[in-house]
């Protein structure tokens, strides 16, 4: 039994991250207005405003 290995990608965990780094790099959603995805990238992008240090904290 292996507990620590790869798994499977969260496609909502890599868009959070992806709002984030857009809010740093300064692009824009590339995920379809009003799906989960797009959800999970607004919350990201958000939590990248709201921080104090952006750059810093990017994942």
């Amino acid at each position: 039994m292996q507990l620590l290995g790869p798994t499977r990608p969260d496609p909502v965990w890599q868009a959070e991250r992806a709002g984030w780094r857009c809010y740093v790099f300064g692009n824009g959603c590339g995920y379809r207005a009003g799906t989960r995805l797009a959800a999970a990238w607004e919350r990201g992008f958000a939590a990248a405003a709201r921080s104090s240090d952006p750059t810093g904290l990017m994942l």
